[in-house]
């Protein structure tokens, strides 16, 4: 059988062999073992109330070197973005009036919203903007792939470009396989991965072969894609930090609607007119409700 890599499936593994003193521990970091990164083994022992030596025997018992093997392992969970390590007891347990936590909750996620806009914008060299905009108003087809929680920012992306464009397709499409979606990319095309933390890791795979084919590649991700922006022709890369355990997305959205802007001006006759046609269409298969407030107002007056 396999060993179990993470943490959190080494003690379940080992649990019921566990004396009372190691059982502890593991109970508490089977609730939230995302704090090994900020304690000390002793700090750890302590809150189980159990001994240092109790806490070296049960990290060896698990299959670690040490302490320091474990946090490092802990950490880099943090950085893949797993829900389970970036909870906190501290974050559960707080303590205060319900107001209060309610307006430093506001406080803590505008501060980080700030911070996450704001690095990520300012990285962004202008020679790759640029870059990639004209590849993509150029490009004889566009391609955006995302899964899990990229696929809604991929599926954005995608609407915003057909308003300025044709050919821009949404990869997987429902019922489709992978081959049968990626057989078509070839030379002139762009292809944009939309790779967030906690990717897929058929991922790696689509970029390899539309480059392969031919294709350039946009990757559009978290600072934790250091081996996956390898194989990218551009990389834009977005914070997605956040006071709570969940990432947010605020950034990317931000850079999407960043590019799509630039796209629009740069292609400002042709978009526009693209622009019109959309629009006359939805009039005549009276498609929306925008100009219902119109209407309204007519017979409030009348």
């Amino acid at each position: 059988m396999k060993e179990p890599l993470t943490l959190e499936a080494r003690i379940q593994a080992h649990y019921e062999e566990l004396p009372p003193a190691e059982k502890r521990l593991g109970d508490l970091l089977l609730g939230f073992p995302g704090d090994i990164a900020t304690y000390s083994a002793g700090e750890l022992a302590e809150a189980a109330g159990t001994s240092r030596a109790a806490a070296s025997r049960f990290f060896q018992r698990l299959g670690y070197k040490d302490f320091n093997e474990v946090r490092l392992q802990v950490r880099e969970a943090k950085r893949w973005g797993s829900p389970v390590y970036l909870s906190s007891a501290s974050r559960v347990n707080g303590s205060g009036e319900g107001k209060s936590v309610a307006s430093q909750s506001v406080a803590d996620h505008l501060e980080q919203e700030i911070h996450n806009l704001t690095r990520t914008l300012e990285a962004i060299r202008p020679d790759t903007l640029r870059d990639v905009v004209d590849a993509m108003a150029g490009a004889r087809r566009v391609h955006v792939v995302g899964f899990r929680n990229s696929r809604m920012l991929a599926l954005y992306l995608q609407r915003q470009l057909l308003l300025l464009r044709s050919d821009v397709s949404l990869l997987p499409q429902s019922a489709q396989t992978l081959g049968e979606d990626m057989v078509d990319i070839g030379e002139g095309d762009v292809v944009v991965v939309i790779g967030m933390r906690r990717r897929v890791g058929v991922v790696t795979r689509i970029m390899e072969i539309a480059q392969a084919q031919g294709a350039k590649v946009l990757l559009i991700t978290d600072p934790s894609a250091t081996q996956t922006a390898r194989l990218a022709t551009w990389t834009l890369t977005c914070q997605v930090r956040s006071p709570s355990l969940l990432d947010s997305y605020a950034a990317a959205m931000s850079v999407l609607n960043l590019l799509c802007s630039i796209l629009f001006q740069r292609a400002m006759t042709e978009g526009f007119e693209r622009l019109r046609r959309i629009e006359t269409l939805h009039d005549e298969l009276d498609e929306l409700d925008a100009f219902a407030w119109l209407t309204n107002q007519s017979a409030t007056e009348e």
